[in-house]
């Protein structure tokens, strides 16, 4: 870009990102290899690696007045939710089974198909760069973008008194990129390797629900910090946010195996009729 003021519109991704910092387009040298070789250590040890500063701070400061504009697209979606949300068959547990126990989800989201192609966001999400370093932090061949037209790609809205509820993810690793903070709150919370494939660990994720805090770790986001985190064994959420500012995040989807979609029914749930009006299959 040339001197003066920062243009989103104009910006390519490397414009966006401190490559300075974080030389995600040169992985072979020795900086990139120290970088791959610290978030691999840090997700073993945690499953969770945050970035602060990946983003510079005018394209942050751009980034969050694009996701402004969008906000009266979001979907409120649902006001409770499970750990297991995009799980919905609970038939034929008992009452107070941790499956079926909820609690408080306030948020809107901006769905992948409501967010502009020219968007700072989008386009960043569409740099080939992204997937490469995260092939090479996850160890994996290869890493894709969610063929999902509705949850490839999304900007989490809260206001006033918002949080999102304890959760699991479906993918292995989730992709957040914070574009505004809330004035106070908001912090990330994550309870590491609480469940495996080989034991769901009802009960531990049940005392989490009821308020332990054994176990819990936190942070608070910065805008323009990219966070990687390994949500489908580790339980999570976003505490409660307060004040007038709105809290602004984007949640890219990537996966191990390419053309992956995620259920219909949890896209009709999170962004609205308008998706089963679509009718897609």
């Amino acid at each position: 870009m040339s001197p003066g003021p920062f243009d989103l519109t104009r910006a390519e991704p490397p414009d966006m990102v401190d490559l300075a910092r974080y030389p995600i387009t040169h992985l072979e040298g020795p900086r990139g290899r120290l970088l791959v070789a610290e978030g691999r250590a840090a997700l073993a040890a945690t499953g969770a690696w945050c970035l602060p500063g990946f983003l510079r701070r005018e394209a942050v400061l751009a980034m969050a007045a694009e996701a402004e504009a969008l906000v009266p697209l979001a979907y409120r979606g649902p006001t409770e939710a499970t750990p297991y949300f995009y799980d919905y068959d609970a038939t034929g547990l008992p009452e107070g089974h941790t499956r079926r126990r909820t609690t408080p989800r306030r948020l809107s989201q901006i769905a992948y198909d409501l967010i502009p192609e020219q968007s700072g966001i989008r386009r960043l999400y569409h740099w080939e760069a992204l997937p490469e370093f995260l092939a090479a932090v996850l160890d994996a061949p290869r890493i894709y973008r969610s063929a999902d037209p509705y949850q490839a790609l999304n900007i989490a809205v809260m206001e006033d008194g918002g949080q999102q509820q304890w959760h699991f993810d479906t993918n292995e690793c989730n992709v957040t990129l914070l574009l505004q903070a809330s004035e106070s709150g908001g912090e990330f919370e994550w309870v590491p390797w609480i469940r495996s494939d080989a034991d769901e660990s009802y009960d531990a994720v049940g005392r989490v629900l009821d308020g332990v805090r054994d176990g819990v770790r936190s942070i608070a986001i910065e805008p323009g910090m990219l966070m990687l985190f390994q949500g489908r064994c580790s339980l999570h959420r976003v505490a409660p946010m307060q004040g007038r500012r709105r809290r602004l995040q984007t949640i890219l989807g990537f996966n191990r195996k390419p053309s992956q979609v995620g259920s219909l029914a949890s896209s009709i749930l999170h962004y609205g009729p308008r998706v089963q009006a679509a009718g897609r299959s």
